[in-house]
């Protein structure tokens, strides 16, 4: 702190970290289920074909950048003393009446939205309708990065504390039920929004984390509200499984003949 400045610059340079952020969760995600694109012609030197699919080392790099640094249970720890200066201007309009962004930094919205630049990318129909289709297109024998690997390294990423169990901060409580109901969304889609195979590990997903939950409420090494949060769980998966699911988009006729 520098006498006789004002807090909003702290808060303001605070704010530009935030774009670096952003930033690595956008290219990062690109990765996954990724296509290298060639224009080259037939026999160009050095050429190559058109399509290719990122290497699923470079993948699963991706994978674990978010996992550590978008993820993680304290990827976004900061010092109590940064966040209690982080102040705002406050200014007057026209009319004399004061206005500004928030006066309490929105620490939580902030973090849950730049993990959303990758959630909400990795679960998009497209996203995962072009890893399916990427199964088809590695050589034979070529190591992998399938869809399966995708949904299983997320949820062990965000859900590390119930398998333990400990204690989830109030950072990962929000993550997991973000990721809850994306899982949950796909789950209870329509057949023709999402891939089959995606419909069908969100289903996996739900059961491996309800079995957890119900172990974990049990644990004596969680707090109360870390408790309170995992029966929130079990709730939230049972409601899921409760409720009508469409399982096909085709008409069936019975022929008659």
């Amino acid at each position: 702190d520098t006498t006789g400045q004002s807090y909003e610059k702290i808060r303001r340079v605070f704010g530009y970290g935030w774009r670096s952020y952003a930033e690595a969760a956008i290219i990062a995600r690109k990765y996954i289920g990724g296509l290298y694109h060639s224009t080259n012609y037939i026999g160009d030197p050095g050429g190559h074909v058109p399509f290719r699919p990122v290497p699923a080392m470079e993948q699963r790099r991706a994978m674990q950048f978010m996992r550590d640094y978008l993820f993680g249970p304290n990827a976004f720890k900061i010092d109590e003393k940064l966040l209690n200066r982080l102040q705002p201007a406050r200014k007057g309009d026209f009319e004399g009446s004061v206005y500004s962004s928030p006066l309490a930094y929105p620490y939580h919205q902030v973090i849950l939205n730049v993990q959303n630049y990758a959630l909400n990318y990795l679960y998009s129909p497209i996203t995962l309708a072009r890893i399916v289709n990427n199964t088809d297109r590695w050589a034979p024998g070529e190591d992998q990065y399938n869809i399966y690997d995708v949904f299983t390294d997320i949820r062990k990423a965000i859900w590390s504390e119930i398998v333990k169990p400990e204690n989830v901060n109030s950072h990962r409580r929000q993550l997991q039920m973000r990721h809850l109901a994306w899982i949950t969304g796909i789950y209870l889609s329509h057949p023709s929004q999402f891939p089959a195979d995606a419909r069908t590990l969100a289903a996996n997903d739900l059961d491996i984390l309800e079995t957890a939950a119900k172990k974990a409420v049990q644990a004596t090494s969680i707090n109360e509200m870390t408790r309170a949060h995992f029966k929130e769980v079990i709730r939230q998966i049972e409601a899921a499984k409760s409720a009508k699911r469409e399982y096909t988009s085709i008409p069936i006729s019975i022929s008659r003949d």
